[in-house]
């Protein structure tokens, strides 16, 4: 199951009017599932990194991010 994320609670960076905006954030590999907001954009897996708190997946698309949990509700990604 995915469930949209707030990018403030995700990721290290700064809101300008409507975008998030955060610096050398990289993903490592696209998904088989797309963009339940958009069904455009084919999820990319990010992970824990340098400015990246949460290991999440993201749509380039429509810049959404996503946390995926299992049937009982614990997070699919490690923490």
């Amino acid at each position: 199951m995915l469930v949209e994320l707030d990018p403030q609670t995700v990721i290290d960076g700064e809101r300008f009017d409507d975008t998030y905006l955060a610096q050398d954030v990289v993903s490592c590999g696209a998904m088989r599932e797309f963009c339940p907001a958009c069904r455009k954009g084919q999820l990319q897996l990010v992970l824990r990194q340098d400015n990246v708190r949460v290991a999440h997946l993201f749509c380039y698309h429509c810049t959404r991010c996503f946390g995926a949990l299992l049937e009982d509700g614990t997070p699919a990604l490690c923490e």
